[in-house]
């Protein structure tokens, strides 16, 4: 690759769809189907002239409810700089024959979008290979996995793998009793053979401080048997929690040639916040509000609508892109229902969502 500056978010291949019969669920991204339906399904807003008529009767499979069931990803200041820095990071992965890019992680609070940003990231890699490479169904330049509920040893730790791989684990899958083995090595051949150069682990917080060392003793050994490939670690606290995990492997000897020890080794870290938003400092919100409610597609809305209403949808999502998109999803979906085609405060307050919901 030699344009440095191709984006992490290429878009899929003009005429690609969906590789699932269901409009309603393309597959989990933890599973290679999955993962290939929505890295090659297009999100566009569908054009109102292509749509039944205003007032026609809505059915749960219209393609604008279901359309408005997720907001389109937007691009926060924070999203916009770490898809930037990920394509750096990644870059050497795609253009050095020896070695691999640095592993980094993706922090921030909870409900910050995390782990949309890791889905992003991962999704436009592999759209990126497939554009510089061709597509090839034997490829898998991502796998993205889960931390697994049992952390214990490397048979657990395997399992995710497989589980995205779609290679059986079970001793006896022809009985109920079913006896799962540890897959390193046929998940490390189907990788090797497959490609893979990104490794996406979300949901590190789960990583309890006793299971640390079991957990990157497993990993540290699984890059080393694939040399090529990157670890992007997602979750809250992940920085400190792969900083600690690299630490306890680290030589505590110091530094040649020297009495003092070695230089503190971090980890790239990409981090993700809830948008602020102030009257001093509107801009990024609006910027937000702007971009969600030009994604929207109803008959009757009326444009800056969400705008006037910075201040309440501030209150009510702290800035959370994970709350707006419950938020407006549902009043969006509410209104074509309704066949009031419009997103008001009225509205608005009628929403439940967990999130400092109004009192009622």
């Amino acid at each position: 690759m030699t344009d440095t500056t191709e984006p992490l978010t290429t878009p899929a291949p003009a005429g690609a769809k969906l590789l699932t019969s269901s409009p309603f669920d393309p597959g989990p991204l933890t599973t290679k189907e999955g993962f290939r339906a929505r890295a090659r399904r297009t999100n566009s807003p569908p054009d109102l002239q292509d749509c039944a008529p205003f007032g026609t009767k809505v059915t749960l499979s219209d393609p604008r409810l279901i359309y408005h069931g997720r907001l389109l990803p937007v691009e926060t200041d924070d999203v916009g700089r770490a898809l930037k820095q990920a394509r750096g990071l990644l870059l050497q992965n795609l253009t050095s024959g020896d070695g691999r890019g640095p592993n980094f992680a993706v922090d921030g609070p909870r409900l910050s979008g995390k782990s949309l940003l890791a889905a992003l990231i991962a999704l436009g890699f592999h759209t990126l290979v497939e554009k510089l490479s061709g597509p090839d169904g034997d490829r898998h330049p991502v796998v993205y996995i889960n931390v697994p509920h049992d952390r214990a040893d490397d048979l657990h730790w395997s399992l995710p793998f497989a589980d995205f791989l779609g290679v059986e684990h079970s001793r006896s899958p022809e009985t109920m009793n079913h006896r799962p083995v540890d897959m390193t090595d046929p998940i490390v051949r189907i990788m090797q053979r497959a490609r893979t150069r990104l490794v996406v682990i979300d949901g590190v917080e789960y990583i309890r401080s006793s299971e640390r060392q079991t957990a990157f003793d497993y990993l540290l050994r699984l890059q080393d048997r694939l040399p090529r490939i990157t670890f992007l670690f997602c979750g809250i606290g992940a920085r400190e929690i792969v900083q600690a995990g690299y630490g306890d492997h680290r030589s505590q000897a110091p530094a040649p040639g020297t009495d003092r020890p070695r230089p503190h080794s971090g980890i790239p870290t990409l981090w993700v916040r809830p948008v602020p938003y102030t009257r001093a400092e509107p801009d990024q919100w609006h910027k937000v509000l702007r971009l969600v409610e030009g994604n929207l597609r109803l008959y009757k809305h009326e444009p800056e609508t969400l705008l006037g209403l910075a201040a309440y949808l501030h209150k009510r999502t702290d800035g959370s892109m994970h709350a707006l998109d419950q938020l407006i999803c549902q009043a969006a979906q509410a209104s074509i229902l309704e066949g009031t085609e419009k997103i008001d405060q009225d509205l608005l307050d009628s929403i439940l969502t967990g999130y400092d919901d109004p009192d009622h």
